[in-house]
């Protein structure tokens, strides 16, 4: 016996449904990364906004090599697709942000998230794990920076949950001379410290 096969007229309707599934699909996509306005991202306990116009690709915390002469903060760098990157950790950079331990085991969920390449620097900031997209509905309120924030810090969100998320300005942090300034030896050997303009 042969097997009983779908109607030609069910199977192009069929077709078509998951057509019009798929355009949906990717009309909603587009929706949501036109709304959305930052990545979400945490450093220890603390929430973090990374603006997504500021922000490029994410990647798997693998391959960083450590270099001389840094600030603690200055990971290494770490090479993709023939590109290398500077990797900074965030959590140590940033100020009133509590780290984890130092002698706390290894994170799974920990990212490489890209600076917008469009700033001129090939620069990866590793966090502790990414909280999704979030937009201006998801925040019943919001608050100026302390005054002696610095000048990258952008407002202070709140959830419904009232839990806060401290907006970074990455077009701003990049511009700050603490940033760029990765050397601790007054006199290092130019091929073990290259600065994050030149990596």
């Amino acid at each position: 016996n042969t097997p009983s096969l779908i109607p030609m007229a069910k199977r192009e309707a069929l077709q078509e449904l998951q057509i019009r599934i798929a355009k949906r699909l990717e009309q909603t996509e587009t929706q949501s990364a036109a709304t959305a306005s930052w990545l979400g991202v945490r450093l220890g306990q603390q929430k973090i906004l990374l603006p997504l116009q500021h922000s490029g690709e994410i990647h798997a915390v693998e391959g960083i090599h450590s270099l001389p002469y840094t600030l603690p903060w200055f990971v290494g760098v770490a090479t993709l697709r023939g590109q290398i990157y500077g990797v900074v950790e965030l959590a140590a950079f940033l100020p009133h942000i509590s780290e984890q331990p130092a002698n706390a085991t290894a994170n799974p969920k920990q990212r490489l998230v890209a600076i917008n390449e469009a700033f001129g620097l090939n620069v990866m900031l590793r966090v502790d794990e990414l909280e999704g997209l979030r937009s201006q509905e998801a925040f019943i309120r919001s608050e100026p920076a302390p005054h002696d924030a610095p000048a990258y810090y952008g407002n202070l969100f709140y959830d419904a949950s009232n839990t806060a998320w401290q907006e970074i300005n990455l077009q701003a942090l990049v511009q700050t001379p603490q940033f760029l300034n990765i050397n601790t030896h007054p006199d290092p050997a130019p091929e073990a410290l290259p600065l994050l303009t030149g990596v």
